[in-house]
């Protein structure tokens, strides 16, 4: 902020103000110095006087009877002060009566008329009559010193002081000139700074536009690629259903139904698993972690990786000698492996190996464990390493991946607090580690089998506005023996409850059209029957059952043991 503009210019003339005033401070001390002196010397003058007259009264007697003894025991009792010099006691003849001398010499020899009392050579002197009962006895003369040497020593110091003085306001006003310089030129640089930024910021606010246009031309391009990866692999999942669907109509054979039946689970759990890997990237999906051993969860792992291999490949599990416990979402686990297996194997065209082994914490890693998914198929050159676990990055041919395989490795490793290390060159296959913690917690007890579910009982409300999954779904209710009413959205299942149906257990959808939502269905029923069990579902994140706002969830994609099971448990 710069100073108002007289004040500016008063700042620009400060060297001639300091100048200036240090000639007024000079002035101003010669002047003191010289009243200083007329008033030193007065004083003196006016002490001599005092003298004189004092010394006077004090030899009247000694005149009167001329004791000459007398009289110099006055003048030792006065010349006892050091600044009294000369002293004479004169007749009424003016005839030097008794006298001493001082540094300045004897004082008078003969004094007819006191001289006026003055201030010369540096002494001050005086004369006064000596008087009794009215009658002239003679004079005294009392000479003082004036004190020249500490009297000029305090004008040296007085003036020492002005000099330095003067000097230091010369240099403030110098100091001032070089300072209201330097804040001149720090103005100007700053208003180039200024410009300079403004430029900056353009040119910023230019460069973001243009990352702006590249990351949604990125972004098209992704989607683009996630589009067509995903309605490939969802396109085949139909294919497999519907056609299965046609063909049971037409073969009596059980074991080719079976076999249909079979290949369309397949399809299904694809589909459950490609919603999932969707789901994760989205973030939807929260880990659920538990504490699994790395060898037994990939021995259970073993046939589903097999299948999912060609014949070509030759699948190798090497194991450490000591379980490994660590603390991850179990299906989360599977699917990163089956990502990798799946990945491996389409590096492989040729057919080869793929080998998964487990080696326990070295170095820096002690307290983790490595799982490593080895092949020797074609390799990765550093480009492609450095973006295999980019999201929809992808070498497949178009419609035969969607990019999230590598992503869904990442981020379940990341978020298990561990990391992923890629060791490949072209030609000579690649290696991907999964680096997890260790974890100190024991595994939790086997799960005994499920037990068979006992036909149900009671009216269960419905809320789905999905026909084909509402008829699937009450299929299914009513086949575990319970009596079931459907409505399509909220209001007409608050209606429903309020017209007094019968309605022991709800339930419903939590995504639905009309205003409300199943959760806010849910507390609006609760409200109004406290008593009244509710089950929620949805296919937005989470694995296995849940819980949302303290309301019991089952999560899609679930079979007809799995629905059971939660009515179940809910009473109805």
């Amino acid at each position: 902020m710069n100073p108002p503009l007289p004040i500016k210019n008063l700042w620009a003339h400060t060297p001639l103000l300091a100048l200036i005033t240090a000639v007024i401070l000079v002035f101003a001390g010669v002047t003191g110095a010289v009243v200083s002196e007329r008033d030193f010397r007065e004083q003196k003058m006016e002490q001599a006087q005092a003298h004189a007259r004092v010394l006077a009264a004090s030899v009247s007697g000694a005149l009167a009877f001329y004791d000459a003894v007398e009289a110099q025991y006055a003048i030792e009792a006065l010349t006892a002060n050091p600044d009294v010099g000369g002293v004479g006691v004169y007749g009424a003849d003016g005839a030097l009566f008794v006298s001493r001398a001082g540094p300045e010499g004897e004082p008078p020899q003969s004094m007819t008329i006191g001289p006026p009392t003055r201030f010369a050579d540096n002494f001050a002197s005086a004369a006064a009559p000596v008087v009794q009962n009215d009658t002239p006895l003679g004079w005294v003369f009392v000479r003082l010193s004036g004190g020249a040497g500490t009297r000029w020593l305090r004008y040296v110091g007085v003036a020492l002081l002005l000099g330095m003085a003067a000097l230091m306001v010369v240099v403030i006003g110098q100091a001032q000139r070089a300072l209201t310089g330097a804040n001149e030129e720090l103005s100007r640089r700053a208003e180039a700074l200024a410009r300079t930024n403004e430029q900056l910021s353009s040119e910023v606010s230019e460069k973001r536009k243009a990352q702006s246009a590249l990351a949604h031309a990125q972004k098209m391009e992704a989607i683009g690629q996630l589009t067509g990866g995903v309605a490939h692999d969802f396109n085949n999942l139909l294919m497999v259903i519907s056609s299965g669907l046609r063909l049971l109509e037409t073969r009596d054979d059980e074991a080719k139904r079976a076999s249909i039946v079979s290949a369309m689970r397949q399809a299904v759990d694809r589909g459950a698993g490609l919603t999932k890997q969707l789901l994760a990237f989205s973030r939807r999906q929260k880990l659920t972690p538990e504490v699994i051993l790395v060898q037994e969860r990939l021995q259970v792992l073993r046939p589903l990786l097999e299948r999912s291999l060609r014949e070509d490949i030759k699948l190798d599990l090497k194991f450490a000698a000591a379980d490994a416990a660590i603390k991850v979402d179990p299906g989360q686990f599977d699917l990163a492996v089956l990502n990798l297996a799946v990945n491996a194997r389409d590096a492989m065209p040729g057919g080869g190996a793929l080998t998964i082994s487990i080696e326990l914490g070295r170095g820096e890693d002690l307290n983790a464990v490595a799982v490593r998914i080895a092949d020797t198929g074609q390799g990765m050159s550093p480009e492609v390493q450095a973006r295999a676990f980019d999201p929809f990055y992808t070498t497949k041919e178009v419609g035969k991946g969607t990019g999230l395989g590598l992503s869904q490795v990442y981020g379940f490793t990341l978020q298990s607090g561990g990391r992923c290390e890629i060791e490949s060159e072209p030609g000579r296959g690649a290696t991907i580690s999964l680096i997890l913690p260790l974890s100190t917690e024991a595994p939790p007890p086997r799960a005994e089998p499920a037990p068979e579910i006992a036909a149900g009982s009671g009216a269960v409300l419905v809320v789905e506005d999905d026909d084909s999954v509402a008829a699937m779904v009450c299929e299914m209710i009513a086949d575990l023996g319970y009596t079931v009413t459907r409505v399509p959205n909220a209001h007409e299942a608050l209606q429903c409850i309020e017209d007094g149906a019968r309605v022991d257990l709800m339930f419903s959808d939590i995504i639905m059209p009309g205003g409300l939502n199943g959760i806010e269905l849910a507390h609006e029923v609760r409200r109004r029957r406290p008593e009244l069990p509710i089950l929620l579902t949805t296919g937005y994140g989470g694995r296995g059952d849940g819980e949302v706002q303290g309301f019991r969830v089952l999560r899609k994609p679930y079979d007809r043991d799995e629905l059971g099971s939660a009515l179940a448990e809910l009473g109805a």
